[in-house]
């Protein structure tokens, strides 16, 4: 049994065929720049990946994960009318006024989201739009139009529109009529493993391949990852970074800044979203370059690695990271370390808030992502977490993996176990104490 798995990131896709014991048998990718991303450009790449591939074996499912928070306005007969708004599109802050002067507290309450720009519900809410506007889809809905003829989406990324009633497994009434938007204007839900169609000889693609509804990256990481029980928590350090639980019960608790979004039918899945991963350690190399490489002293200062705002917990857009505790005596190469632990460190704090949200505590935390490829991070993460840290062998395929995850339970299949082996924490016997800096970084952080 083969699995044909996409990938669609802010930076590009990926795309991979899996064999039923979910390892990669090809691979192929295809990058772009996210500024400002058309959806016919998606499109088109999703085509150019599938014929990298080569595939000349049958194919038993094909399933796509896309980026969270992304849409997409469509004319009457399915063209877009807009560019593809994603997590990163700055627009919306008109919108969080539009919506929060009306509902207040209670958009939390029901959708599980929080008064941001990246939610598709606040650049819907700022925009001007057509009287053309057929309809309002994500990326991941489109393409799989493109494949079956069939307009779906599943309840996570539904769930994190902002449109979505977490309570009610629903797209919120209210919320459409505050937009002016109609139910028939949005596509239909169904679950995550669900077969909605079969191919259509597009992109290359044989006729009558069970296309699978799959999700968005961060519901599919979570899945990929074997974290799919409040035991496990998923910790993925990519561009951005996120920390994710998996619970049989929305946890909604505005105040912790925790998300909260519906996965699947029965499943939640509580976090914090940060806007700040691998995008500041990409930052840092370009600054300091191989400084990384080089000793530190004793004292390197604590960095607060908001560069690019903040979602968790505080959801401002407009915070800016700093240095503390820096003096001339600082080295290229301590400033280098202080900013991949102030990456790490951020993560560590998302594990804290979130189980004390979920009241459940985890025994393990699955990394993904290419940022853990660094080879301190997963130890320092280990140092500063107090719970088990596995890495998979490849933590880069986490979300590829979970597209296989729900393609092999729709088409009835077992799941084999993730093979993952436990991070031994770093130890620095030169520099004692060194993360004691974690918990001033925390007396730090709070006070931005």
């Amino acid at each position: 049994m083969n699995l044909l798995c996409f990938d669609i990131s802010s930076g590009g896709i990926s795309a991979a065929l899996l064999n039923s014991s979910l390892e990669c048998i090809r691979f192929a990718e295809s990058p772009w720049n996210a500024g400002t991303l058309r959806a016919e450009t998606v499109v088109s790449e999703f085509g150019q990946v599938v014929q990298q591939l080569n595939i000349a074996e049958a194919v038993s499912g094909l399933c796509i994960g896309t980026f969270m928070h992304n849409c997409v306005l469509l004319d009457a007969v399915d063209q877009p009318l807009t560019p593809l708004f994603t997590w990163l599109d700055p627009g919306g802050e008109e919108g969080i006024g539009f919506v929060g002067a009306r509902i207040g507290k209670r958009f939390h309450e029901r959708t599980g989201c929080h008064y941001h720009p990246m939610f598709p519900i606040f650049k819907l809410a700022s925009i001007e739009r057509s009287s053309r506007t057929g309809r309002i889809v994500s990326i991941k809905a489109l393409l799989i139009h493109r494949l079956t003829g069939r307009w779906i989406e599943d309840h996570g990324m539904a769930s994190a529109s902002g449109l979505f009633n977490i309570n009610q497994g629903d797209w919120d009434r209210e919320l459409l009529g505050l937009l002016g938007l109609s139910r028939k204007q949005l596509p239909e839900i169904a679950s995550r493993n669900e077969i909605v169609g079969q191919t259509a000889n597009r992109f290359g693609l044989p006729r009558g391949i069970p296309v699978i509804n799959g999700s968005g990256d961060g519901f599919l990481a979570s899945a990929g990852s074997d974290c799919e029980t409040p035991l496990r928590i998923s910790v993925t350090l990519g561009t951005s970074a996120a920390v994710r639980q998996t619970l049989p019960r929305p946890g909604l608790d505005s105040s912790s800044g925790t998300f909260c979004y519906q996965a699947d039918q029965g499943a939640y899945l509580l976090g914090c979203a940060g806007s700040n991963g691998g995008n500041v350690l990409d930052w840092g190399r370009k600054i300091f370059g191989t400084a990384a490489d080089a000793a530190v002293s004793a004292g390197v200062p604590t960095f607060v690695p908001l560069l690019h705002g903040e979602r968790s917990p505080d959801w401002n857009s407009k915070l800016t990271g700093s240095w503390h505790g820096l003096t001339a005596r600082h080295t290229a190469a301590d400033l280098s370390r202080s900013i991949l632990e102030g990456v790490v460190f951020n993560l560590a704090h998302f594990v804290e808030i979130v189980q004390n949200t979920s009241g459940e505590k985890a025994s393990d935390l699955v990394l993904s992502g290419n940022g853990f490829l660094n080879p301190l991070a997963a130890p320092i993460l280990a140092a500063v977490a107090g719970i088990t840290v596995l890495m998979p062998g490849n933590p880069g395929l986490a979300s590829l993996r979970g597209a296989g995850v729900c393609a092999l339970r729709a088409l009835g299949q077992p799941i084999p176990s993730l093979a993952a082996e436990r991070v031994p924490p770093l130890a620095d016997p030169a520099v004692p104490g060194r993360f004691g800096l974690y918990r001033r970084y925390r007396g730090t952080e709070k006070k931005e």
